[in-house]
């Protein structure tokens, strides 16, 4: 008789177990659909086209005024060379103009870039919300974690500013017509890999900053 009353009292534990778990997994659905709800309604597609357009609008004045004051640095080399009316200044504007396009192209990249990383840590914390709530099932819990990270992962990231993006080009310039006039004047005996046409003795003009 105690084994029959033993067996009873264990299906009683059993059934008791069941309903826990199931009470246990419709918690989990529960705060799974509110951190879903939490993290769906701040960061959907507008958001993370944000993302990306506040990096532009960080990134690209930079970039124009940096481009501005390449472009004046050229001029000032070719009148310093008498060069401003020659194919030297086409042949220059255009590596101007290509390096300035790589810059642009790069700003757009890095643009999309920070978009992605926006996206992937809103995913990472949503998965690790929903983990722990696995493990926890406090609903509740998940869900008030999941308004804690939302609020910083909509946090605005601190950016870089972008720096010497066409110094090479510039300091180039100078060096390279250097190195021209020291060909020129010694008659050949410095040695110049290739010749711009950035100094040229016969047309050089005195020009004022």
């Amino acid at each position: 008789m105690s084994f029959l009353f033993g067996g009873g009292g264990g299906g009683k534990e059993a059934e008791r177990a069941r309903k826990e778990e199931q009470a246990r997994q419709q918690e989990i659905r529960q705060g799974t659909r509110r951190v879903n709800n939490i993290f769906d309604n701040q960061f959907d597609k507008p958001f993370f086209r944000e993302q990306r357009r506040n990096f532009i609008d960080y990134a690209n004045p930079q970039l124009e005024n940096q481009y501005g004051d390449a472009q004046k640095e050229l001029t000032f080399s070719l009148a310093r060379g008498g060069n401003l009316d020659s194919s030297t200044r086409g042949e220059q504007v255009s590596e101007l103009q290509k390096l300035y396009d790589l810059n642009k192209q790069k700003v757009a990249d890095d643009a999309r870039a920070y978009a992605t990383t926006a996206r992937q840590n809103v995913e990472d914390a949503r998965s690790g919300l929903i983990t722990t709530l696995q493990a926890t099932g406090d609903a509740q819990g998940a869900a008030n974690q999941a308004i804690s990270r939302a609020g910083v992962l909509s946090q605005p990231p601190s950016y870089n500013p972008l720096t010497d993006l066409f110094a090479q080009f510039t300091s180039g310039l100078g060096t390279q017509a250097a190195l021209e006039k020291a060909n020129a004047y010694s008659g050949g005996q410095v040695p110049v890999r290739y010749n711009t046409g950035l100094f040229s003795p016969s047309k050089s003009v005195s020009v004022k900053p």
